[in-house]
């Protein structure tokens, strides 16, 4: 392309019409010919951080030709966009490209350093590990906050160990390395680590270490002075007297997770959950209300009928759909009678209900 076509291109980026935005940066983002790379090379120096953007996205058409160490300060742009463009670009141009993010890692430029080990976590290719746990034991807590970030996208079984030597870094690297810690298959004394965190002065550390541990979780946290620690263990546990007692916790966000992790559970704790349907939070009322649509117990029926009658829509919906689930006449003729809303969202349901208990006869 030549430069005075190209010129035009360029301003009506940079124009206030939308239209001819998108046009002018889609013909950019068409070039591949040779002749216009050091045209978008020189625009790329703009401080229009839309021009910047588009340049950074035709760029991919000449991965072979990019010398990518030169497009690492894209990486930690000001602008969000820029920022996005850039990692796609790095995404996009092979080995060389995160040859370069791996060689920044080992650099005096922290800015850099941070930018690479953190999209390097976006790639999610073997040849980083080795760098991205030598920048886990960077001095910077923040480079070692994003290295063990970005190792836990990793599903290897190498990078394990530097997650779980993270455990006793900074509560913010400690969150870091219990999130990548999810999920994964971990040994006795990997286990032993992460149980001696469930002592962390920090709630949100404690919480963290109940998702890693999730059935492992001990029941002894019934008693911890954190809200969001028990709600955690309601979410994890299938003990049933560990969920009972948490139906009965003082906070209300803990009942309703007891109460949901039942319903998900499809236990049958019936005695529990029927007095929360009289409970004075509606959250908890309507996670009761679901929980129940499992149970076969004459009693509950009535129960829930009676909830249909909540000035609350979601519990009356909540009832409505485990009534459908329980099926019989009774709830078929309770569930006519519901129908009668002026709310068509609810009216709606609970016609699914009565459809569901229909079907059941």
């Amino acid at each position: 392309m030549k430069k005075a076509a190209f010129d035009e291109l360029i301003a009506a980026i940079r124009s206030d019409d939308t239209a001819r935005q998108e046009d002018a940066a889609n013909k950019v983002c068409a070039l591949h010919d040779s002749a216009s790379l050091h045209l978008i090379l020189a625009a790329l120096r703009e401080d229009d951080p839309l021009t910047r953007r588009v340049m950074l996205w035709a760029l991919r058409n000449y991965s072979a030709e990019l010398e990518y160490a030169l497009y690492l300060p894209y990486l930690s742009d000001e602008d969000l966009g820029v920022r996005e463009a850039a990692l796609m670009l790095f995404m996009e141009g092979g080995q060389p490209a995160v040859d370069t993010l791996v060689s920044a890692i080992s650099s005096n430029n922290m800015t850099s350093k941070y930018a690479s080990v953190q999209a390097l976590g976006q790639f999610r290719v073997p040849a980083a590990i080795p760098a991205l746990i030598s920048a886990a034991s960077s001095p910077e807590s923040d480079i070692r906050e994003i290295a063990v970030m970005s190792l836990g996208v990793y599903h290897d079984q190498e990078v394990v160990p530097t997650l779980v030597s993270a455990l006793t870094d900074l509560p913010a690297v400690r969150l870091a390395a219990l999130s990548g810690l999810r999920g994964r298959q971990l040994s006795a004394e990997e286990l032993s680590a992460v149980f001696a965190s469930l002592t962390d002065e920090r709630e949100d550390t404690r919480a963290a270490c109940v998702y890693v541990l999730d059935a492992l979780t001990p029941g002894s946290l019934t008693a911890d002075p954190s809200p969001y620690v028990r709600r955690a263990l309601a979410s994890v546990t299938a003990e049933i007297q560990v969920l009972t007692k948490l139906c009965g916790d003082p906070d209300p966000s803990v009942r309703s997770a007891a109460a949901e992790s039942i319903r998900k559970q499809k236990l049958r704790l019936e005695d529990t959950l029927l007095p929360l349907l009289a409970d004075s939070v509606p959250g908890v009322r309507r996670a009761a209300a679901s929980a129940l649509g499992s149970s076969d117990r004459p009693d509950v029926v009535p129960a829930l009928i009676s909830c249909l009658a909540d000035p609350k829509p979601g519990i009356r919906a909540a009832a409505a759909a485990s009534l459908g689930s329980i099926g019989g006449e009774p709830v078929i003729e309770a569930l006519k009678e519901a129908a009668h809303t002026n709310n068509p969202v609810l009216a709606g349901i609970i016609k699914n209900a009565l459809m569901t208990a229909e079907r059941k006869k």
